[in-house]
């Protein structure tokens, strides 16, 4: 049984490399990524563990750009992203166990058709704050809060994108773990587990800053869309037939 779950947490890592990788090249990308695979692995890793571990992730990422940060984008956001977390985890509190992960599947081939079909809205008040709740709604369901903001920020910038969706991701996690703990969804084991994935986030920074000089808009939406949908289509079929 140890070395059973030493085998997890080292598949679980591997997700987790690879997610940083394209967030840290691209700016978003890590939950939609480390979502299906880390659940293919165990549906404990999410949302809980994979949202706390992505934490700091986006807080060292904010780090690296926070003079572009929007603050007016963000103090529009930030309300509606307490009260979307809010809704999604006593929506997640009534899912039964044996559906989560057919849930957590649903979820993110949502979030991939919504990053493939969404056209960009412009920036007003009523659709960042619109967004804000789907942001919170999304991230305390599928620890996948960026799929709403990708039909806000699709067509902007990477130096404006990485930090404010930094920003909006670090307030959007804190938030969702915090409503997730209230219904009883996290604790002190699962945020635990979470820092056992601490070695491929690091990993996977470093190798992203790398990257950074190769890596395009495009190039991390395709990747982060192929793996999404094939990791999700396989968690699927893990889960009808065992």
């Amino acid at each position: 049984e140890v070395s059973h779950a030493l085998d997890a947490f080292f598949l679980a890592n591997c997700a987790v490399v690879i997610a940083a990788l394209v967030q840290t090249s691209t700016g978003i990308g890590f939950a939609m990524i480390a979502a299906p695979l880390l659940a293919l692995v165990s549906i404990s890793f999410v949302p809980g563990p994979m949202l706390f571990i992505n934490l700091f992730l986006s807080i060292v990422m904010l780090g690296d750009g926070r003079s572009h940060v929007v603050r007016r984008e963000i103090l529009a956001l930030g309300p509606a992203i307490l009260v979307g977390a809010l809704i999604g985890a006593a929506i997640l509190s009534r899912v039964p166990g044996d559906r989560l992960d057919v849930v957590f599947a649903s979820l993110i081939l949502l979030a991939v058709a919504i990053s493939i079909f969404a056209k960009a809205l412009p920036f007003t008040t009523r659709n960042l704050s619109i967004c804000g709740v789907a942001v919170g709604i999304m991230g305390s369901t599928s620890g996948i809060p960026g799929a709403p903001l990708v039909i806000m920020y699709q067509n902007e910038p990477l130096e404006k994108t990485r930090p404010t969706m930094a920003m909006v991701f670090t307030f959007s996690y804190i938030t969702s773990l915090c409503a997730l703990a209230y219904v009883g969804l996290f604790n002190v084991q699962l945020a635990l587990d979470g820092l056992m994935l601490l070695p491929g986030l690091l990993i996977g920074y470093g190798l992203g800053r790398w990257a950074r000089r190769f890596m395009t808009q495009a190039v991390g939406r395709i990747l982060m869309l192929s793996i999404a949908s094939t990791g999700s289509v396989l968690l699927i079929v893990k889960s009808v037939f065992g």
